[in-house]
């Protein structure tokens, strides 16, 4: 369920900054979210610590973790979603467990199960659907540049190396809330590196409706990775990743319901979203099997 939980608070996020429009940058987006992650979650870790609070080996992990998302991540998913639109552009990112398991196997020493291995292929192929979907839609895959594509996959690469390293330090330590603080800091330092040495004053320019719905989905992006981290306390991360991955059943039902007229909906797309999600749930089934 904490799994469920947060693929919930993403997939609000990602729906908000959708709001947002054309108008935003992926940079701003990125800069606004992230500082209100850093901000709500070290307030967060501070007012619910019950003793001071330490540098650990663990932070290492964290904070690479960090590197790789929300930072990479976000900014593929952003720049996609802007291109692409969200039902395209999330489910496609959200293929991440497929890199998460393959990454877990290698490094953590999980053993990859033939019941897995045919979740995985659900998982592609849902996105194989999602990516040749033909229509008349504005934002349909076959009328836009297929050199796009590249922003989700990048964003489910970024996003599938970064719960590896996200494992491994929970394992080690620490509280959810303060690895999700650790790991949004170090995305947000070298977003502020960026900012202070190439300052893209023009990609941060913003209106105060824009600025509050980005802090709002800043709030619930700090929601998610704490939730996440929890479910990675307790389970195994064949298990946690694929149910992390459902984000695309919510933003699919979250936009159908109030952002119907501006995105893409057509067969393939709700055949891929539902194989995306039904492959990721049979891999987390197999798993508490």
């Amino acid at each position: 369920m904490l799994s469920l939980a947060s693929a919930l608070m993403f997939a609000v996020t990602f729906v908000l900054v959708k709001i947002t429009g054309q108008n935003v940058s992926s940079l701003a987006a990125l800069c606004v979210t992230l500082t209100t992650n850093v901000v709500t979650l070290w307030g967060w870790s501070l007012l619910s610590a019950q003793e001071s609070i330490s540098i650990s080996i663990e932070w290492g992990y964290f904070a690479i973790a960090g590197i790789f998302a929300p930072l990479m991540g976000r900014f593929f998913q952003f720049q996609g979603m802007a291109k692409l639109g969200a039902n395209i552009t999330t489910p496609l990112t959200l293929t991440h467990p497929v890199v998460t398991v393959l990454f877990a196997v290698i490094f953590l020493g999980e053993t990859l199960r033939i019941e897995i291995i045919v979740g995985v292929l659900m998982v592609l192929f849902g996105s194989l659907l999602l990516g040749a979907q033909n229509g008349n839609h504005p934002k349909n895959v076959s009328e836009v540049s297929k050199k796009y594509l590249l922003f989700p996959l990048a964003a489910s690469f970024t996003y599938g190396v970064s719960v590896v390293f996200r494992k491994a330090g929970i394992d080690i330590g620490t509280d959810a809330v303060t690895a999700a603080a650790v790991t949004t800091t170090s995305s947000w330092l070298v977003l502020s590196i960026y900012l202070v040495a190439f300052r893209p004053a023009h990609a941060l320019i913003l209106c105060h409706t824009e600025f509050v719905t980005l802090v709002i989905a800043g709030i619930f992006s700090s929601i998610g990775p704490v939730l996440l981290y929890m479910a990675l306390q307790k389970g195994h991360i064949a298990i946690i990743a694929p149910l992390a991955a459902t984000t695309p059943f919510f933003v699919l039902l979250i936009t159908f319901l109030f952002m119907r007229d501006n995105e893409t909906f057509s067969v393939w797309i709700i055949i891929g979203t539902l194989f995306t999600v039904l492959g990721s749930s049979f891999m987390a089934y197999i798993g508490m099997s």
